[in-house]
């Protein structure tokens, strides 16, 4: 059982790092704005960081053995901090590309020892309602800190570009933090070193057919999921729609994130992790088509609410999806870092393919292959064996 202090404590670091990693594309649409750049040179940087955040996500027995989980979230949020700071003095989107690298490096590390660590010290009977907690309270951070960022670096600070006055406020709070949590928190917040002193997960576990399927539609999910938000601002750009508002769709997509979370997590006691997922699939992808056609801006706002409902809220499912077919509780470790690895490596390849798409043939496009993988993602879970 987790102490309601140190509950707290690991809750208000998620909601700072998810909040900075979700500000990292808008920060970027705005930066292509300023450098003259286009939609390919966002889709490399997002790639680059997701191949930084894989590579460090395979490490993460390591970290969670050497620096337990306080002392790795510590060095997380200072590279976070560190990153903002450096990106607000960039003088290219190719520089700022780099910053913003490193920032989110060890973001995939973070989110893999907090979901291990809560599954750890958390009863079985608990875990589903637990689990969707903790993943809606990361979008509490998105709501503020995104929706500040749209709006602030839309507009001109004491004679400078928006988004550099809230790269440089973000980094420099974010770095103090880091710097407080090091030096208060203790050590005891380590997990159990892995059996055998293995530095790396047990892909032996793929073997079994319902953890390869669930692995599957998570990767699948990955595809029409994860880069929904990183490339709307683009999506509403090309519609014409007036920059200084985009801050209204990223904030009805974060909010929709956090209602999706609470609610997903609940349905999937109800229901089904299967039954919950499918349903979400099937959903986003008439959400997705609605959205490629929408010309309203009200409309598309309401439409933004609805898919952060259905791509964000499938995120405790998952955990759910993927933990399930595994009967030995000690493989939680390797069933994460998998699971991360995989929707990593998906992640690296999709951001530069949709930039790519985005140039050649538009946005419109790339949330059409999005809606086709939405509704594919579900085949894989549905073969799985029943519970």
């Amino acid at each position: 059982m987790i102490p309601r202090s140190r509950y707290i404590l690991i809750n208000a670091y998620h909601i700072l790092i998810d909040g900075l990693f979700d500000s990292v594309p808008v920060l970027l649409t705005f930066m292509v704005l300023t450098f003259n750049s286009n939609e390919a040179a966002v889709g490399l940087i997002v790639s680059i960081g997701t191949a930084a955040g894989t590579a460090t996500g395979l490490l993460t027995l390591v970290f969670s053995a050497t620096l337990g989980f306080f002392g790795a979230t510590s060095l997380v949020t200072a590279l976070y901090g560190i990153g903002f700071l450096g990106a607000a003095f960039s003088g290219n989107i190719f520089v700022a590309g780099a910053c913003f690298t490193l920032a989110i490096a060890g973001h995939t590390v973070f989110h893999n020892i907090a979901f291990s660590y809560i599954t750890l010290h958390t009863e079985r009977q608990r875990l589903g309602r637990i689990m969707s907690d903790f993943t809606a309270i990361g979008d509490v951070g998105r709501i503020p800190l995104v929706t500040l960022a749209a709006f602030a670096a839309a507009y001109t600070i004491w004679g400078h570009e928006g988004w550099r006055v809230v790269c440089l406020a973000y980094g420099a709070v974010t770095l103090a933090l880091a710097a407080w949590l090091f030096i208060t928190s203790s050590k005891d917040g380590r997990q159990k070193k892995p059996e055998g002193n293995r530095l790396f997960p047990s892909f032996s576990l793929l073997r079994q057919k319902d953890v390869f399927l669930s692995m599957l539609g998570s990767v699948l999910n990955a595809c029409s999921n994860d880069r929904i938000f990183t490339f709307l601002p683009l999506l509403l750009l090309a519609k014409g729609i007036d920059p200084k508002i985009i801050g209204s769709f990223a904030l009805g997509f974060t909010v929709g994130s956090f209602l999706g979370k609470m609610a997903c997590g609940r349905l999937v006691d109800a229901f089904g992790s299967r039954n919950v997922f499918i349903s979400a699939e099937f959903l986003l992808t008439g959400l997705l088509v609605a959205l490629i056609w929408a010309e309203n801006i009200w409309f598309i706002v309401i439409l933004a609410l609805a898919l952060g409902i259905v791509t964000k809220g499938t995120v405790p499912v998952i955990q759910a999806i993927i933990t399930g077919p595994v009967p030995n509780g000690g493989a939680y470790d390797d069933v994460f870092s998998i699971n991360s690895l995989a929707r990593g490596i998906t992640n690296m390849g999709t951001p530069l393919l949709f930039g790519l798409m985005a140039s050649m043939w538009g946005m419109s496009m790339v949330y059409a292959f999005m809606a086709l993988i939405a509704a594919i993602a579900a085949i894989p879970v549905w073969m799985m064996s029943r519970p």
